[in-house]
């Protein structure tokens, strides 16, 4: 079968041929259900994304999983060119043309005009691709049955559920309208908009929601009509933007004019949406592919990636080769190409970039344009003259017959040539005292080695070797925002940059800290520190063997302390450069050694009792320290003739001390002493003499 037979219900004999000059911008793709058996000994390639070189006018697949260039077809186009792809052919839309090619053989077709002047959409979808023409109001279907039809009237940007149906609101009529798979014009318009309102489509998994701008609110749509309105919790605004499809369940909502990103619950009694403040600037987006949301900063010329939960997850710079385009892939990945497709950023599941550069993978050539049979003219294993099948006998073998002279063979392209290297990955940059320290990956050396990198910043920048990945710069003024850029050099010339920011800012000093020795444990109390520019966070204290705490006031305490032990504390103050970098500061001690349990007694006042007689009576005063406070102890006084004279009972105070004198004796030339019982043993005090005889 030839590739003319094979193709002889192709859209390119179907579309009307109009001049234009165009320039085509980013599709909006939906997955591709369908699938198509390939032609026995071609290959299929899967799903994931293409993206279109126009300096070496040849489209190459990425896979989205590897993030490497995995298969190319050599196919004529313009520059900015993008490439769709339907159930067994790919499409080169450009500007002045569009051109088919197999996804089983690689061959390129003979190009047409597309039916428009205007840049158009593309959407991938089951039984297309489409592109769209907006403003025009023209859809073309390039896949089986291709065909050109009108919207009726201009159009939004379109989405595709998964069976194929394309939907598309018609703005000056306030209708949603849509094109069933296969149909050769739009096949019904169910949904009437209420007056005055607008807005745009998205799918929340494959149902159809409207967002609409005029209310902030988001609505099912439900057979013939709208369903119930859920409000957004946004500030109503024709400005605002959805994405095409949802990420983890939430609708993602660009507000442009606020620079922010709102992530919208659509159930019936939605959570707050979750709310993601932008660096100011121009965005493309959003585009939602899985759990990952992007969007391009035109202003600053980079793609921002965040969570399902509104986290950041990477930030890399956009290709500088033109007009990027923010897309989302067959794969349902994220792609970024550059203008002239020579890098395309890959958005992993995780939301990490990866810059590939568009190049043919090793050991794969590139494949030359085809030349294309023009009517009349015979095609290989055809006589002049004959159809498409040679000749054959009534016992059905072919006559004999001379072969046609082959083809001239196309002179292969030439080798690619070496690049400029591309972004450095991963660049970050971290604050130190008049100091930061800038780090990066290895950039693609685009077929020549990577010779030096150059990070530049306000008032200089420093060249490195190729083999360096991280370098500190120093002599920066403390609570300062400084931005470094990290650029890739090889003998090709110097590739794009990649830029990360830090403000440097001085620790905090120390505190002066107290410690003091109270109710069993330590009291700790400290002055704020100077915080070196930085905002205070926290502040963090460590006892020896004891539990680390954070503390937002000047004070802390810890208890259970063991007597005769001596203690070091130590206080940091944790402070917050302007650009959320955290800093820990100089550590404050003082050590504190807690007493032992001690007692003391000596001989008092003259007193007399019952069992006491004058003179020789008197009282035994007692003190008692380093004991635990407000516990109740027993008191025994002993001699050496008896071994328990008297007991008596009483309370520490809240410091663990006691002094008491309540205990007499009168014994002449006899040792006495008192004791108490702890729970760590019995504490004996000194032993003194009774008068002598």
């Amino acid at each position: 079968m030839t590739k003319t037979t094979r193709r002889k219900n192709s859209w390119r004999t179907r579309l009307p041929v109009v001049a234009i000059v165009a320039v085509v911008t980013a599709g909006v793709g939906a997955a591709v259900t369908g699938a198509a058996d390939s032609l026995p000994g071609l290959r299929v390639v899967p799903g994931g994304h293409w993206v279109y070189n126009s300096v070496l006018h040849v489209a190459f697949h990425v896979d989205g999983g590897t993030a490497g260039i995995d298969v190319q077809a050599a196919v004529p186009g313009d520059p900015g060119s993008q490439v769709l792809q339907g159930d067994t052919s790919g499409y080169v839309v450009g500007g002045t043309r569009i051109t088919e090619f197999g996804r089983s053989d690689l061959t390129a077709g003979p190009s047409v005009v597309p039916p428009s002047a205007e840049v158009p959409v593309g959407v991938e979808t089951a039984g297309g691709p489409y592109v769209v023409y907006r403003h025009a109001g023209r859809i073309a279907r390039l896949g089986d049955p291709a065909a050109t039809m009108s919207a009726g009237g201009p159009v939004g940007d379109p989405v595709a559920t998964a069976d194929g149906t394309l939907w598309l609101p018609r703005t000056t009529s306030g209708l949603l309208c849509r094109v069933d798979r296969g149909a050769a014009g739009v096949s019904a318009c169910p949904v009437t908009l209420p007056p005055g309102h607008v807005g745009a489509l998205t799918l929340v998994g494959d149902t159809l929601h409207f967002v609409d701008t005029t209310d902030g609110a988001l609505r099912q749509v439900e057979g013939g009509g709208l369903g119930a309105a859920v409000p957004m919790s946004v500030t109503a605004s024709a400005d605002l933007r959805p994405a095409a499809n949802d990420v983890a369940g939430r609708v993602p909502v660009l507000d442009p004019p606020g620079n922010r990103l709102y992530l919208v619950d659509p159930a019936a009694h939605p959570q707050k949406p979750i709310v993601v403040d932008l660096p100011p600037g121009q965005y493309d987006g959003p585009v939602a592919g899985g759990s990952v949301v992007a969007l391009v900063n035109r202003s600053s010329g980079t793609l921002l990636t965040f969570d399902a939960a509104g986290r950041p997850a990477d930030v890399k710079p956009v290709p500088p080769e033109g007009t990027s385009r923010l897309v989302r892939g067959e794969d349902a990945r994220v792609y970024v190409d550059g203008g002239q497709g020579t890098h395309v950023l890959v958005v992993g599941k995780d939301g990490k970039v990866t810059d590939v550069p568009v190049v043919p993978p090793a050991g794969k050539p590139d494949q030359p344009v085809p030349d294309h049979p023009t009517p009349g003219q015979p095609t290989p294993g055809q006589q002049p003259g004959t159809g498409s099948k040679p000749d054959v006998d009534a016992g059905n073998k072919p006559k004999p017959q001379n072969p046609p002279p082959p083809p001239p063979r196309k002179p292969s392209p030439p080798a690619v040539p070496a690049s400029p290297p591309g972004a450095p990955p991963g660049v970050s940059a971290t604050g130190g005292d008049s100091s930061a320290t800038v780090s990066w990956g290895a950039a693609a050396d685009n077929r020549a080695p990577v010779t030096s990198y150059r990070i530049s910043w306000a008032g200089g920048s420093k060249t490195v070797g190729g083999g360096s990945r991280q370098v500190a710069v120093t002599g920066l003024a403390n609570g300062t925002r400084y931005t470094f850029t990290v650029v890739a050099v090889n003998n090709a010339g110097t590739g794009p940059g990649a830029s990360a920011s830090a403000t440097p800012a001085a620790a905090a000093s120390a505190p002066k800290l107290t410690a003091t020795y109270r109710n069993g444990g330590a009291s700790l109390s400290w002055t704020q520190p100077d915080l070196g520019g930085g905002q205070l966070v926290h502040y963090v204290v460590t006892g020896t063997g004891l539990a680390q705490q954070t503390v937002s006031g000047t004070t802390a305490a810890y208890s259970g302390l063991s007597a005769g032990k001596t203690y070091t504390f130590t206080v940091r103050a944790v402070t917050r450069t302007s650009d959320g970098q955290t800093r820990t500061g100089a550590a404050g001690s003082k050590s504190l050694t807690v007493p032992s349990p001690k007692i003391t007694i000596s001989e008092g006042r003259p007193t007399t009792s019952g069992s006491c007689d004058a003179p020789d009576c008197a009282a035994v005063n007692v003190t008692m320290t380093g004991f635990a406070p407000n516990t109740r102890y027993g008191i025994r006084l002993s001699s050496n003739s008896t071994g328990n004279v008297q007991t008596e009972y009483a309370t520490t105070n809240s410091s663990g001390s006691l002094t008491y004198n309540e205990l007499d004796y009168d014994e002449p030339g006899q040792t006495i002493w008192v004791s108490v019982v702890t729970p760590d043993g019995t504490v004996e005090s000194n032993r003194i003499k009774w008068k002598k005889p």
